[in-house]
């Protein structure tokens, strides 16, 4: 990706808004319990960025603690999950890359916690 390539991605009712703008820090799937009870999902693909690289328009976007050091997004009107910020990774915004507009050329390059995963997930 160049530094000139921006992305932009929404909820699924289009209430809130993202970009990002520039090269991902990394595009990574996530096997962390947290991230899979959030989403109730196996696992989570997350996009993370720098904070200057990325905007956000919205007035139903609602953040929440998820942990001591954690933080999660979500749109108010339609309860989609979108953002992820931590004292883990200070100065970064994680996005959730389902919810990118397609088409884009972001790709799972990296795993999150995979000691995490659960036997029930299987092998794919």
């Amino acid at each position: 990706m160049s530094a000139d390539e921006s992305h932009t991605g929404r909820c699924l009712c289009g209430e809130v808004v993202f970009s990002f703008s520039g090269p991902p820090r990394f595009v990574s799937n996530c096997w962390c319990e947290s991230c899979r009870r959030a989403h109730g999902a196996t696992s989570v693909a997350w996009v993370g960025v720098l904070d200057d690289a990325f905007s956000c328009s919205s007035n139903s976007l609602t953040w929440y603690t998820s942990s001591a050091q954690s933080k999660r997004a979500f749109c108010a009107t339609c309860g989609t999950r979108l953002l992820f910020k931590s004292d883990l990774w200070p100065g970064e915004t994680h996005m959730v890359l389902a919810c990118l507009d397609t088409p884009h050329n972001l790709k799972v390059t990296g795993i999150s916690f995979a000691d995490e995963k659960p036997d029930w997930a299987g092998n794919f």
